[in-house]
């Protein structure tokens, strides 16, 4: 089958990664097509091998001649309403509340995790008025109304997946229909590593550094600057590396400055996910400081199947992977003090390290793989095109 895989963007963050991974896993039995509305790729992507199209009109994805049509991200209304008159099975994948939630990330403000569904109701809260641009002084306005077209419109597709419980609740908050929607846990790009047993170098902050990494976009909601404060009076051996990009990258820079933190802090841009595997590989300990209810970030199931122990915080889809003391620490302490704690154990245990990575790789190899990804995308494809044919 020809299967567009449609989103707005090709740009950094794990959602297009996920997007051309998926693709490519796709090629062993199908025809994919990576379509992307905004017009830049970042340069960064790994898309050799890939068929990808710029697309600006429903026409253009009509000329593609798909059979069905898995959206990954969209809130052009003229578009998602097109994608109806094209009588082909329409999926949609839910990486974010970009479609649910006016702000985007469910935060009303610092430390807010909303629980609420889209609705009216959202305008009480300021959620309508959004900060001046760069361009601008003055306040923006998000239009709630557009944006609840945008969400129903969705409830009506074939089908609705999700990567974690989160989200599943999510969507089931919002009125979807549960005998749409699919749980298919995201997979490891670097899932057959997991089987392999790691060699650990000893003496973890006793002869050297402990190793820590940090790769995400320099967001609010990412936590960078969460997890610089945390290492503010962390005694003993570490360094960390971070590959970051964004907005608050230099707000970070300037914490970890402020407190002589520079010397022990790696700060490196964005690098090709290749790359980032050799990563993964070298550290003793990844952070995954997102503070907000992120979905299911896929870095920390990455560096699971390298063997590399999580951090992170009790929030959105993290906890489906980051096992308290048996994958790593799970925090329920969403603050960088939280986070501090949970470094000072690594540094006071490294000998639990191992232990807990290992433990990550039989996790990733039960639950997030590529084949086990497949079979449950391939099942409601299946399941929609049946549908289709019988109506």
């Amino acid at each position: 089958m020809r299967i567009v895989l449609l989103t707005e963007e090709l740009g950094i963050g794990g959602l297009p990664n996920y997007v051309l991974q998926l693709a490519r896993i796709l090629q062993k039995e199908h025809e994919p097509i990576v379509a992307y509305v905004k017009p830049n790729i970042n340069p960064k992507l790994e898309i050799e091998g890939l068929n990808v199209c710029h697309i600006a009109s429903v026409e253009d994805i009509k000329s593609l001649q798909p059979h069905i049509v898995h959206v990954h991200l969209l809130s052009d209304l003229k578009l998602l309403k097109g994608l109806f008159t094209l009588g082909v099975p329409l999926i949609r994948s839910y990486h974010d509340y970009t479609s649910t939630c006016l702000r985007r990330g469910k935060r009303r403000w610092p430390g807010d995790r909303c629980q609420r569904p889209l609705n009216m109701g959202c305008a009480a809260f300021g959620c309508t008025i959004r900060p001046p641009s760069a361009e601008s002084k003055l306040p923006g306005f998000n239009d709630l109304f557009a944006k609840i077209e945008e969400r129903n419109l969705f409830r009506t597709f074939d089908a609705s997946l999700t990567g974690s419980r989160h989200m599943t609740g999510m969507l089931l908050n919002n009125d979807y229909d549960p005998a749409r929607i699919h749980t298919a846990p995201y997979f490891s790009s670097f899932a057959e590593f997991a089987a392999k047993s790691r060699e650990y170098k000893p003496g973890a902050a006793q002869t050297r550094p402990l190793e820590i990494l940090f790769s995400g976009q320099a967001v609010k909601g990412k936590g960078l600057e969460i997890l610089i404060e945390s290492l503010i009076g962390l005694e003993g051996n570490w360094r960390l590396t971070v590959f970051s990009e964004g907005p608050r990258l230099n707000v970070a820079k300037e914490i970890a400055l402020k407190h002589g933190l520079t010397n022990k802090i790696s700060f490196n841009g964005w690098v090709s996910h290749t790359k980032l595997k050799d990563a993964y590989a070298a550290a003793d300990v990844f952070v995954l400081p997102s503070i907000w209810d992120d979905p299911g970030p896929l870095v920390g199931i990455e560096a699971l199947s390298m063997g590399t122990p999580v951090i992170g915080f009790n929030v959105g889809g993290i906890p489906d992977y980051v096992l308290d003391v048996q994958t790593g620490f799970l925090v329920k302490d969403i603050s960088s003090k939280g986070l501090h704690v949970a470094l000072k154990k690594c540094l006071d245990n490294p000998e639990l390290l191992p232990v807990m990575g290992r433990a990550g790789q039989q996790l990733v190899m039960q639950r997030h793989t590529k084949p086990i990804h497949l079979e449950r995308i391939q099942f409601v494809y299946d399941q929609v095109t049946a549908n289709k044919k019988t109506r």
